[in-house]
């Protein structure tokens, strides 16, 4: 009888082993989370978190803007989660099943046996078992929920202090990081201490079932003794009433017995997959619903824009205001730019400036208003359609890991070879190709991930100028590009620049803080910050010398930026507002 179970157990755990072991190999497919994959090779591990991250790179910009999305804590979930799912995959995730199974076949094997005996155990265990399974997976689920959010403000804090790492060093700041750090996980463990005291008593108790199963059938057999017969005491030390009145042998006795022992026993090891279960749930779940509650721009297929030919740029009315605050950055702006035009956007720093090129590059929506490309609402047209179109460097300019050809051949579909008169001649017009022909390997020298330290600030924003030429863009977008070169290589650039804008009929935008940079600009918009309840708005425009001869915010912005080019200097009156007063 134990042989055939044996056997049959034996055979049963193989089959799990194999299949468990099989389902963490095949496809994400086969658990409904990818059904784009049809590789039987690929690793469960690998599918997520290529899911997961795509999922991640798939969400808008404002997603990014909320303190629990920032960049530590989504990589530390990234990490985390993916991890926990590939770990509970393959033979951990067979004991679960192996334990039900366990369960199932003993207590088939019982009631075969001795059903009054076996329903004195499932009656009497079950429900205690069932309570402890719920409590303490249910704690356990707390406990993962409370752990995630404070080790994700951890891992944040981290990538915070790694980031600014120079500036920690330059402030002798170790030990204040270090402390901080220490403070956010003794919070947690101030929070989690009573949770994982009360998961600790539900886990001891259900490990202890074992034994209770085998307290409660003796206590049966004892229990109902027959007291009036003088062996009495002799039976019920042998078996008691089942085993005296021959409705029991000692063989069914023991089977059943045993079978309730093992059935508790199995009971006991599944509930001990408690926390790894309630963890793999939690990773599963965040998974899953990554970005489910985020508004994404809908993908209009017949939103597709032509690659080339010129095209206009008009703001209707745009007003816009970013959600965490109460009042708008930007407010009833109106202005129509023409293909080939060069226009700047100068004013007070905060004055929203760059939420205007964060608009423009589609990271955000106007909260009223629209926006016109090429005599189409913005909205209406594909992202990624018009992103094609489209060309920024930022003040920050980013380079990845990889050569510098690859930097420069990033998001464009062609292959190096049939870029590379392209690459090169926009590697001329940022003035950077005699750096890299200098370099031993040329356009193949790697960066590597210390490209931030091995290149200059002006070869960086160099480089990220030359990559954006590459896409040949209709309009180009600069966010404080020149702000880190040198006059003389500003001076090139801005000329270079200049006659691509005609030769090319696109239009390029800058912000500026050095005015010098943008007096040759077609048109120049002056913002002034808003106030109070009031957002940003555009008060003059016109060419460099058509505003100097206003004399009014803009000639005072170049009196203070550059006092020997003009004049005239102005001089803030709180009772007055701008007086002119005759320069020395």
């Amino acid at each position: 009888m134990f042989f055939i179970l044996a056997l049959g157990m034996g055979t049963c755990y193989s089959m799990i082993g194999y299949s468990s072991n099989s389902i963490s190999m095949v496809s994400y497919t086969v658990t409904r989370w990818h059904s784009a994959h049809t590789d039987p090779q690929q690793h469960v591990g690998s599918a997520a978190r290529k899911d997961y991250f795509t999922k991640i790179l798939q969400n808008p910009v404002p997603y990014f803007d909320k303190e629990e999305n920032a960049s530590g804590s989504v990589a530390s979930r990234l990490s985390s989660d993916t991890k926990q799912l590939q770990e509970f995959c393959g033979i951990p995730s067979a004991f679960p099943m192996i334990s039900v199974l366990n369960v199932t076949g003993c207590m088939i094997i019982a009631f075969i046996y001795g059903w009054k005996l076996s329903a004195v155990g499932v009656i009497a265990i079950m429900p205690i078992l069932a309570t402890a399974a719920y409590l303490r997976v249910r704690y356990e689920l707390q406990l993962e929920s409370l752990n995630a959010e404070v080790y994700a403000d951890s891992s944040r804090f981290i990538s915070e202090a790694v980031r600014a790492f120079r500036t920690v060093s330059a402030l002798t700041m170790e030990d204040f990081i270090i402390n901080r750090y220490i403070k956010l996980l003794g919070e947690q463990r101030i929070n989690a201490t009573r949770k994982l005291w009360f998961s600790s008593v539900v886990f001891a108790f259900s490990e202890s079932m074992e034994f209770l199963a085998m307290a409660l059938s003796f206590w049966y057999v004892w229990h109902y003794c027959p007291k009036k017969e003088a062996n009495s005491a002799l039976n019920c030390r042998y078996g008691g009433q089942l085993l005296a009145s021959r409705e029991y042998d000692p063989v069914d006795f023991f089977v059943v017995f045993i079978a309730i022992i093992q059935a508790a026993a199995s009971a006991g090891i599944f509930f001990s997959f408690g926390p790894d279960i309630a963890q793999t749930r939690a990773s599963v779940e965040r998974i899953l619903t990554e970005g489910a509650n985020v508004e994404r721009p809908e993908s209009k297929e017949d939103g597709l824009i032509a690659a080339d030919g010129p095209v206009n740029l008009e703001f209707s009315r745009v007003t816009f205001q970013y959600a965490s605050r109460t009042s708008p950055t930007l407010e009833d702006l109106s202005l129509r730019i023409n293909g080939g035009q060069f226009v700047a956007f100068v004013g007070p720093s905060g004055c929203g400036k760059s939420t205007l090129i964060s608009l423009l590059e589609r990271f955000y929506e106007p909260t009223y208003g629209k926006i016109i490309f090429g005599g189409r609402d913005l909205r209406s047209i594909n992202e990624s359609s018009y992103r094609r179109r489209v060309a920024l460097v930022s003040q920050e300019p980013k380079l990845f890991e990889g050569s510098i050809r690859e930097n420069l051949l990033l998001g464009l579909e062609l292959s190096p070879e049939e870029v590379e008169t392209e690459m090169v001649q926009a590697c001329r017009d940022a003035e950077i190709h005699d750096f890299i022909a200098s370099l031993p390997n040329g356009y193949a020298t790697e960066l590597g991930i210390n490209a931030q330290v091995s290149l200059s600030g002006g070869q960086k924003q160099r480089l990220c100028i030359a990559r954006a030429l590459m896409r040949c863009p209709s309009l180009l977008l600069l966010d404080e590009a020149t702000s880190s070169l040198d006059s003389e290589s500003e001076r090139l650039i801005q000329n270079s620049l200049e006659r691509l804008a005609g030769k090319r009929n696109m239009i390029i935008i800058a912000v500026a803080h050095r005015l010098a940079t943008i007096q040759n600009a077609d048109c120049i918009y002056v913002f002034r910050e808003g106030t109070g309840k009031e957002g940003s708005r555009i008060v003059e425009q016109g060419t460099h010398q058509e505003l100097l001869q206003k004399r009014e915010l803009y000639f005072q912005m170049v009196s203070l930026s550059d006092p020997g080019r003009v004049w005239w200097l102005t001089e803030t009156v709180p009772s007055a507002g701008v007086r002119l007063v005759r320069g020395q």
